[in-house]
């Protein structure tokens, strides 16, 4: 017999519990959508090592530091040609990957290659591993159960659903970690808009400078919902679990007006959105087929392996091809 009033909590409890079986134990189409996020991180990881900064800047940065006499680089840069070697490295194992090499070898190369990169551009400043270091984890993460899409009892679609579920909490967290530093460094007079409206007037596109100029009403609004809409991201993602391609689609749009405004890109965000939430259940199991192929045939997948290995390197060729046009 319950108590007046107390048995909404077991029914709230066991409502609370359904969902997170339903989102960390029985997701479904969890083992489609595994292909798809390698393929995003590895598309991620090439594009960042892609735009990291040559060898040889990374060695005159670390002399002129030390010449100026300002706080000393730490540690003691890598040898130009070993540092590009590292770049090819890291984006042929990285594409390579991205399309379907399984191979332990191609997937150690890639951790192991990109972890060493990063390391070395962190050396500039420690601030910079909060910027993608997610990256690392997912990588890390999808190549330890990359085997997992290999099998398709139901061991591996519960396997597949925590590994999913994880990346997905890893998203949330993020957004939820964004909210709460703006929360403990500014306080809730984030909301006044002020560090917004000056963060516009000074990096702002030409749209975030006219709004900077107008009325305050503009960027206390955005600030308000930017604050709000980062910290409930979280709770929404458990909450509003069975619409989470709205939820994705929302995250999409946040960080394009983001974009439009200030010019940051948060492309990394912006990219998971897809497959981690706004993907439909229909259009993953499409893109695995296509993605899972390699592994039903041998030629296909050192096809797709071979595919993504030059399409990882193409870029850098054609820098360093342009480089040594230019010192000649």
């Amino acid at each position: 017999m319950n108590l007046p009033g107390t048995a909404g909590g077991p029914r709230a409890a066991r409502a609370v519990g359904r969902r997170l079986h339903e989102i960390y134990v029985c997701q479904g189409h969890a083992l489609d959508r595994l292909p798809l996020v390698r393929l995003t991180t590895g598309a991620a990881v090439v594009r960042t090592v892609w735009h990291l900064p040559p060898g040889r800047f990374l060695a005159d940065y670390t002399r002129l530091a030390d010449e100026a006499g300002e706080e000393p680089v730490e540690g003691r840069p890598m040898d130009p040609r070993a540092y590009e070697a590292l770049r090819a490295v890291a984006a042929v194992s990285a594409g390579a990957w991205a399309l379907g090499a399984g191979h332990p070898a191609v997937r150690v190369a890639a951790n192991v290659s990109f972890g060493l990169l990063q390391r070395q551009v962190v050396r500039l400043d420690r601030a910079l591993w909060s910027y993608n270091s997610h990256l690392n984890v997912f990588l890390g993460l999808l190549s330890l159960v990359d085997d997992v899409e290999r099998d398709g009892d139901r061991d591996a679609a519960g396997y597949a659903t925590a590994v999913v579920a994880a990346l997905q909490s890893y998203y949330a967290a993020m957004y939820l970690q964004s909210g709460l530093a703006k929360v403990v460094t500014v306080g809730w007079k984030w909301t006044r808009g002020s560090t917004l409206r000056g963060a516009w007037a000074e990096l702002g596109t030409p749209l975030g400078k006219r709004l900077s100029a107008v009325e305050p009403s503009p960027a206390r609004a955005a600030s308000t919902l930017a604050l709000v809409y980062e910290l409930a991201f979280a709770p929404l993602m458990l909450v509003a679990w069975p619409h989470r391609r709205l939820l994705g689609l929302s995250s999409a749009a946040f960080h394009g007006a983001v974009k439009a405004t200030m010019d940051i890109s948060f492309w990394h965000l912006s990219w998971y959105s897809v497959p981690l939430f706004a993907a439909p259940d229909r259009a993953v199991a499409a893109c695995s087929r296509v993605l899972t192929a390699g592994r039903r045939n041998r030629w296909a997948g050192l096809g797709l392996a071979v595919a993504g290995a030059a399409a990882g390197a193409a870029p850098l060729v054609a820098s360093w091809l342009k480089g040594r046009r230019a010192r000649v």
